[in-house]
């Protein structure tokens, strides 16, 4: 059974199965991570699944599974209290910028529970610690997806496609409220002068090589249109910007993965406006991204997935 969230030891912060995995190759979590049930009394030890790969498979996101389903105690609801009604939980959000926080877990902050003993000496909430352990630990109602890696919410996308929904799947992504299947956009033989102003998560086949500064730089191998011409959109990734992304061990060894093994053929998907010089030459279509969050470069065996997926219109904005 797949598990959302645990704890780490010695701690009773929440950890997403999503975040685990960003921790863990920001080298925050050490080389052999432990987690534990998030369930009421329970000390059951947990395991990420898919924390060390560097490349996600195309059939699971990272989740949280029991070594042993008889570890976990009697009160606990994550292991016992799966017969209740699913309820809703909102569409999905995708955030453009990650919290200050993020890269740092409440091991290496300040406790929870001194925070609200901290608090109930204020004069704030004088809830007893006890009683604030037992919230923690209450019977979590289900929670929208919080992704920050576009590599997430393609993941996502992915699942939603098998499960033949993704007209009825929100997903709230740049403040606005869409849907995964009006999100997602193919850039092939798309009019690029009409979607300058389309933010949306463009995809396609493309060419990827390892740049001279320690960059990468991408070249999509389908084409916008313009007008009767074919324009084949790149983009750089700048070596000085991934050596700042807190993820990048893991995005390096996924785009020299693709190189080593598939001789740079890969898939991209960006979140990002396509861009056309006004006065140039020669016009040429670009991608720029500032976050790297923002791009994911998947390899080929993805597109027996994407094949039949429809180029759809999106609402511009």
């Amino acid at each position: 059974m797949s598990i959302e969230e645990a704890l780490l030891p010695d701690s009773d912060e929440k950890l997403s199965a999503e975040r685990a995995y960003e921790l863990y190759w920001a080298e925050l979590l050490g080389e052999e991570p432990r987690f534990h049930c998030a369930g009421t009394g329970c000390q059951a030890q947990l395991t990420c699944a898919c924390l060390k790969k560097p490349e996600q498979t195309l059939l699971i996101r990272p989740y949280f599974r029991s070594f042993r389903l008889e570890d976990h105690a009697p009160t606990c609801e994550v292991m016992h209290g799966q017969g209740t009604p699913k309820k809703d939980k909102g569409p999905d959000v995708f955030e453009a910028e990650r919290p200050a926080n993020h890269f740092q877990t409440q091991a290496q902050a300040v406790p929870v529970g001194a925070r609200l003993r901290a608090k109930s000496q204020q004069g704030g909430d004088a809830a007893a610690p006890s009683r604030a352990s037992a919230l923690l630990h209450k019977p979590a109602l289900p929670k929208p997806s919080h992704f920050y890696r576009l590599s997430s919410l393609v993941q996502k996308f992915l699942e939603h496609r098998r499960d033949k929904d993704l007209a009825e799947a929100p997903i709230t992504i740049g403040g606005e409220t869409t849907t995964y299947e009006a999100l997602f956009r193919n850039v092939f033989r798309q009019k690029a002068a009409d979607h300058l102003q389309t933010r949306a998560v463009w995809w396609g086949t493309a060419s990827l090589r390892a740049t001279k500064d320690g960059g990468y730089y991408l070249r999509f191998t389908r084409p916008f249109r313009h007008g009767d011409e074919l324009l084949k959109p790149t983009m750089t990734l700048a070596s000085k910007d991934i050596e700042a992304y807190p993820v990048r061990k893991l995005l390096r060894a996924r785009l020299d993965k693709l190189i080593a093994e598939h001789d740079g053929y890969c898939v991209v998907f960006v979140w990002a406006k396509p861009w056309m010089p006004k006065d140039a030459d020669k016009p040429f279509v670009r991608f720029y991204v500032d976050n790297l969050d923002h791009i994911d470069v998947r390899s080929p065996e993805i597109l027996e997935e994407l094949k039949s997926t429809s180029r759809i219109t999106i609402a511009e904005h």
